[in-house]
């Protein structure tokens, strides 16, 4: 009997461990895909590292929805971006629920011929995320840009 209540809990724990490893991947292939859509310019994998409602909080305004957040970045068009995203940490907190705090250099750029002469970085800050297990996978519920740094224009 004891033999079997051993197996039972180093299974129980196996399988948590394998549950939260697969959610700590999911949720940090959001943060990578969402700076490479952003830097390649494609608003549609932008919009779609989001939940169908999830919300996109920076400096100030709120975007709701993938349209809005779709929309975001093509009212940016013409400009040439890099997004280093590090220092990734997943906290799951439920099976459904993770928080995820992110560090990002981000540059911007209108030149589009490479190699750009950048002036340096634009922004240096954190992303706050909560991510969220939905039909259609795990997703960016809400997330929320914070300035660490700033930088002249």
């Amino acid at each position: 009997m004891r033999s079997l209540l051993i197996t039972f809990v180093l299974f129980f724990q196996t399988t948590c461990l394998a549950q939260a490893s697969a959610i700590v991947e999911a949720c940090t292939n959001l943060i990578h895909d969402y700076a490479y859509s952003r830097d390649h310019d494609d608003p549609d994998g932008y919009a779609n590292v989001f939940a169908k409602n999830g919300v996109f909080l920076f400096r100030g305004q709120r975007f709701e929805g993938r349209a809005a957040i779709r929309k975001r970045m093509l009212d940016s068009s013409g400009q040439t971006t890099r997004h280093v995203m590090s220092n990734v940490q997943v906290t799951v907190e439920t099976p459904e629920k993770a928080r995820v705090v992110s560090y990002v250099t981000v540059t911007i750029a209108t030149a589009a011929e490479l190699p750009i002469q950048a002036s340096g970085t634009t922004a240096l800050g954190e992303y706050h995320d909560i991510c969220a297990k939905t039909t259609e996978g795990w997703k960016i519920q809400k997330r929320q840009f914070v300035d660490v740094f700033t930088f002249g224009d």
